[in-house]
């Protein structure tokens, strides 16, 4: 996105969480990166064409802001594919479901995990709001402005009641200091309003830059809103809405449309050939797979620590990563070996102080004795990132990698799913798409006779089948993802049989299976390995702990902010 080019913009805040949508206090930062002057200007800001555009830049600019950092994701570390490190308890509360109010995450109004989806709320009411004003712009401009500004706001709602639960529904920019919260299900049945109309209003493909990108959407379109719809109504179809089979047919219907839209050219996505590809920098500005691109360059925010997109979040401190994130080692496990599990999982990394490179289960470390770690998808050990020497000498720790909200893979999959748990749609076509990811999976894309999956799979199989699926597809992928394996637990209800499990935090032997995957180094072997999960969960499940703590700060600022 090219920079904002808007007076209406010039004083607009960005700033804390749901206080900054209600408007009680002034803002901490700008758009612009002008000193900030005040709240957002009134909705007669909107007097010539460009100010549409630059709404849009503005709004992007938010979504950024919400989509960069493990932090604006914390919640998701609560799934069983990732866990942090002992020294960094403001990710590792989440991970043994203990986060207080208090947590430097949700405190965090620039880059914590509560204020940056306000942010966005905040910029799409704006849209929503006051782009009608704009004079000399056609109906369908406005609609389509209309249209990105409510689907962005339904993602951020998705993102957040998810893990809180009830929530104000702020649709204007009027101040009320008492709104109360809304339940679950009215949350729910507002976000498909909002994707409802961002699906009859935003386009199939955008014609021109900067909405266009080598012949790609570069910003929401109809078949990203078909396609968040889709995961909505899968997740209203569990826990704890409970929908049952109705949702999961609704859901089966508009994954539909996508790949309906995508096999007849209405789409202009298709599945990428390799796995690695995805998250490839090669291509970065090329992802066919990618319904929801957020594009990132080096430039945004100035290289400054709170505004770029950063590379090595997953990696040890001790190859000159942060390791604010690792693989939970029973996930590791139980992965399926092939060019996927290579694409994401790093199996060595060179030991900065030790002088050589080690296999992920090497002790001597830094703050925790669990040092397995997640590549997480910035770069990979196949093609573009050299696990065997230090992070630092690959990279200056800024990325302009693009952030892959929504997949083709993921649709198939949430089909898939779909159809089984619901026992309507196409099963034949179901167990194909199912084939076809696992096909790419194993590295055999092309061969259409290698099925994992049997055609003779029930419905019940076939439903497992796609959950596990999209589990391992996109595995320890925090960055804006509309569902990762965290979401998956939620909505059926497992996270307390993860919960059960990290209790119980029995060794594993690992050496075994690391072998069999890395023949050709043996020599870095001596006998075998037992490792455990060294963050630790105590006490005993109730489903509160499926919910996150709403923010001591904004409690105390709106009082009815209740569950």
């Amino acid at each position: 996105m090219r920079r904002i080019d808007m007076k209406a913009y010039k004083h607009t805040i960005a700033a804390a969480g749901l206080c900054a949508v209600l408007g009680l206090f002034p803002a901490c930062s700008d758009f612009l990166e002008e000193d900030p002057k005040g709240q957002m200007t009134n909705l007669s800001a909107f007097t010539e064409r460009s100010d549409l555009e630059g709404s849009i830049n503005a709004l992007y600019y938010q979504i950024k802001m919400a989509t960069m950092y493990i932090s604006d994701a914390t919640p998701v570390i609560a799934g069983d594919d990732l866990t942090s490190i002992i020294s960094k308890s403001q990710f590792g509360d989440f991970d043994q479901f203990v986060a207080n109010d208090a947590n430097a995450m949700l405190l965090n109004t620039t880059i914590g995990c509560w204020a940056p989806w306000w942010n966005i709320i905040k910029a799409s009411n704006f849209i929503i709001n006051g782009v009608a004003n704009t004079p000399e712009v056609s109906q369908e401009e406005i609609d389509m402005a209309i249209g990105e500004g409510r689907f962005w706001r339904a993602f951020a709602y998705f993102n957040l009641v998810r893990a809180w639960g009830s929530l104000p529904i702020i649709e204007k920019d009027e101040l009320d200091m008492n709104i109360g919260t809304s339940t679950e299900r009215e949350v729910y049945d507002f976000i498909v309003a909002d994707l409802r109309y961002a699906e009859e209003n935003l386009p199939a493909q955008f014609s021109s830059a900067p909405w266009s990108m080598n012949g790609l959407n570069s910003i929401a379109s109809q078949a990203a809103a078909k396609a968040a719809l889709a995961q909505v109504y899968l997740t209203m179809a569990g826990w704890p809405l409970n929908g049952g089979a109705e949702y999961y047919a609704l859901a089966a219907g508009k994954a539909k449309e996508v790949i309906d839209g995508c096999d007849n050219g209405t789409y202009p996505y298709r599945l990428f050939d390799e796995y690695w590809k995805i998250y490839s920098r090669q291509y970065n500005l090329a992802q066919v797979e990618n319904l929801l691109p957020v594009h990132f360059s080096r430039n945004f925010g100035n290289q400054d620590s709170s505004q770029a997109a950063r590379t090595p979040t997953g990696i040890p401190e001790e190859a000159g990563g942060w390791s604010d994130v690792r693989a939970e080692v029973k996930f590791w496990l139980d992965y399926p070996a092939g060019p996927r599990k290579k694409a994401v999982f790093g199996d060595v990394y060179y030991h900065t102080r030790d002088q050589k490179v080690v296999p992920w289960f090497y002790e001597n470390v830094t703050n925790c004795n669990n040092p397995y770690y997640l590549v997480d998808a910035f770069c990979n050990d196949e093609v573009e990132y050299d696990q065997t020497i230090a992070c630092n000498q690959q990279t200056n720790y800024w990325g302009n990698k693009t952030a892959v909200c929504i997949r083709l893979s993921q649709v198939y999959l949430w089909y898939a799913e779909a159809v089984g748990r619901s026992g309507q749609g196409d099963k034949a076509l179901a167990i194909e798409l199912l084939n076809t990811v696992r096909r790419r999976a194993d590295g055999h894309y092309n061969d259409a006779s290698y099925n994992v999956y049997p055609s003779t799979l029930g419905y019940e199989e076939l439903a497992e089948a796609a959950y596990n699926e999209h589990g391992w597809e996109i595995a320890g992928y925090y960055r804006g993802n509309i569902a990762t394996r965290y979401h998956d637990q939620r909505r059926m209800n497992r996270l307390k049989d993860h919960f059960e499990y990290r209790l119980r935090n029995p060794e594993i032997e690992v050496t075994e299976q690391w072998l069999k995957e890395n023949p050709d180094k043996a020599d870095m072997v001596t006998g075998p390995v037992y490792v455990k999960e060294r963050l630790a969960i105590s006490g005993a499940w109730d489903d509160s702990r499926a919910y996150v703590e709403y923010p001591s700060t904004d409690k105390t600022l709106a009082p009815n902010l209740k569950r």
